[in-house]
């Protein structure tokens, strides 16, 4: 078979562009490499400053999992994670089918849809479920922080006692004392005084819509207690979340029982993931936006975290050169005490930025060159080099994760055009937005879906001051004759 004139240009393009410019990522020291293809191609690292800046917050959005649950990491301390959210009736007006007076409640269960946990699966989450309180405001046309807590109302788990939750059984298959069968599944029954003052409501005035449901129930409020070692990933919209009141009448002599169920309503409902970082007792309060200049080790935890600068000096005196390959290397520091963590509490995804001003404020864009937008979108994450990488610790015969950024265009730009050396700003974003250049006004979204879960991942990596491990910047090239 013939090809066209313009496939074998096509990959004729492909071709020389590789033979050029692929340069596999590499973990070699300053020095020289022998010549390929007769080019005498060298490498060399160069020194950057790091600095942990601040911490960050974040809102989840309601279709967005939320986490829920309890972590207490030797470096990255305690998070505290509740889920607050609204219920609206199945239908509206609404009707419990029987007259209220002559109904008797046989439970009420509240079913949160399970995605997947993150952390220790073995140690058990006590639970807590309460009513939110009526005076707060909680409308579903804001977007609510992670440090926002809600006032309670009354604790309406049964009996007044957390539920125990193992998160390693919720991948099980249940079948549920009314016949349904449950699986991925969180399920927390709550006293029937609950379920009957909800039936007790007005009709003429709670029934008639959501908005006026959530007068007489303003939400639900789902709380850890400081206990377990793991956050759970639940999802609001899946039809799996809901709350199930079931129930018969007084006055039925047979079998007949009566069931209604009140969910999220994506248009509706409010909601929010109040999630509490601690980093008392860590080395974290020591490193952040503190006076050193350039930190040896950088904390890195999924938004809501901590976000960190990065200077590169030694790129605005490079000579004029081929740029093969300008990578970015940082390498996770081990926690040697405590082997277990790195396994439970994975790394994130990382995202490398160009810090810039607006006038005065700092705002974020990206990194010239390197990063590709098509439509709005970036289309080269991977490429890029957001996610971990794993190697073994030569100096612990650990699994270690570390990062490589690729940025061998924006050095090539800065060497040959002299463009502008911009300081970089290193985070696990979740769900936030980046300009596409420096004096762009309207932002895009790093990634859809996020980048990562809300809260969901951390990672300590070794700073530009780290004798061990190092974080620098490692540069293939040619000379030019």
């Amino acid at each position: 078979m013939k090809l066209s004139l313009t496939r074998i240009t096509f990959f004729s393009v492909i071709v020389l562009f590789f033979s050029c410019t692929k340069i596999t990522t590499s973990d070699i020291g300053a020095g020289l490499i022998p010549p390929v293809d007769g080019v005498n191609t060298k490498d060399t690292t160069l020194d950057i400053i790091t600095k942990n800046v601040d911490y960050d917050s974040a809102g989840v959005g309601i279709s967005d999992n939320h986490i829920l649950g309890y972590t207490n990491d030797d470096i990255f301390g305690t998070t505290t994670a509740s889920i607050n959210f609204q219920v609206a009736p199945p239908s509206a007006p609404f009707s419990w089918g029987i007259d209220k007076s002559n109904i008797v409640i046989d439970s009420v269960v509240l079913s949160l849809s399970f995605q997947s946990t993150w952390g220790d699966t073995l140690q058990p989450l006590k639970l807590h479920v309460y009513t939110m309180d009526p005076e707060n405001l909680f409308n579903n046309d804001s977007i609510y922080n992670n440090n926002k807590t809600f006032e309670k109302g009354i604790e309406i788990t049964e009996n007044n006692t957390a539920k125990i939750v193992y998160p390693y059984t919720l991948n099980d298959i249940d079948t549920t004392s009314n016949g349904e069968v449950a699986t991925n599944q969180l399920r927390i029954r709550l006293n029937n005084s609950f379920a009957q003052q909800i039936v007790d409501f007005d009709s003429a005035l709670v029934y008639q819509n959501d908005s006026t449901f959530y007068t007489g129930l303003r939400g639900l409020i789902v709380e850890p207690e400081q206990t377990g070692n793991a956050q759970l990933l639940i999802s609001l919209t899946d039809t799996s979340t809901r709350l199930s009141v079931f129930y018969h009448s007084n006055l039925s002599t047979d079998t007949i029982r009566y069931s209604r169920r009140f969910s999220p309503n994506t248009l509706t409902s409010a909601s929010s993931n109040s999630i509490i970082r601690n980093y008392q007792g860590t080395q974290i309060p020591s490193y952040v936006g503190t006076s050193n200049p350039n930190d040896d080790l950088i904390f890195m935890q999924t938004s809501p975290g901590i976000y960190a600068k990065i200077q590169t000096p030694g790129l605005s005196s490079l000579s004029n050169r081929i740029i093969h390959r300008a990578e970015l290397l940082m390498y996770q520091v081990p926690d040697v005490s405590n082997t277990q963590n790195d396994t439970w509490f994975t790394a994130p995804n990382l995202f490398l930025a160009a810090l810039g001003y607006d006038s005065i404020t700092p705002i974020r864009f990206a990194i010239p060159n390197d990063i590709i937008f098509s439509n709005s979108a970036i289309t080269n994450l991977t490429q890029f080099g957001v996610a971990p990488l794993t190697r073994i610790d030569p100096n612990t015969g650990l699994s270690q994760r570390y990062y490589s950024f690729d940025l061998s265009r924006y050095v090539q730009g800065i060497v040959t055009k002299k463009d502008s050396v911009y300081n970089l700003v290193l985070y696990a974003p979740y769900n936030q937005y980046i300009y596409p250049a420096d004096q762009t006004s309207i932002s895009v979204p790093i990634s859809s879906p996020s980048l990562n879960t809300i809260g969901i991942g951390r990672v300590r990596l070794g700073g530009g001051s780290n004798t061990t491990y190092k974080m620098r910047l490692h540069i293939v090239y040619s000379d030019i004759n």
